[in-house]
């Protein structure tokens, strides 16, 4: 007849801790992994571009370029049309653009002219940016 002894309790309780620790191993990997995805997920797309032609002029003596930009995050999708002289569309003047279809085809034309510049949508709407909110670095 043979006697089984019950395992120490520093055994079971090494087992516990053990059982523990892979357990916050495994959440630890996901939740970084999701704070990953997370902070990469907001970009930034630039659907249209175009420049002011050497035919227009405007008081700041620079070429300005105008632009569709959609803005991606992980709740929706939001559109703005840049004006200003910076070609990385970072510093200018911004107006958002809410329109549900603009995506499949964001400009039709676009008219510069000494008092601004007229964007026309896809989507047949129109949009006047007057040459005062982008000029000047703005």
């Amino acid at each position: 007849m043979t006697v089984r002894t019950p395992a120490p309790a520093s055994t079971a309780r090494w087992l516990g801790w053990l059982g523990l620790l892979m357990i916050g191993l495994i959440a630890g990997v996901v939740l970084c992994a999701g704070a990953m995805i997370a902070m990469r997920w907001p970009t930034q797309q630039t659907l249209y571009t175009d420049r002011q032609p050497g035919t227009v002029a405007y008081d700041d003596d620079s070429s300005h370029v105008i632009a569709i930009i959609r803005y991606r995050s992980l709740l929706e999708d939001s559109y703005r049309l840049y004006a200003g002289r910076d070609p990385s569309l970072s510093y200018g003047h911004f107006v958002d653009v809410d329109f549900a279809s603009i995506a499949d085809k964001p400009v039709q034309s676009t008219q510069w002219t000494p008092e601004g510049v007229r964007v026309r949508f896809g989507t047949g709407h129109e949009l006047f940016v007057p040459a005062a909110s982008f000029i000047g670095g703005r």
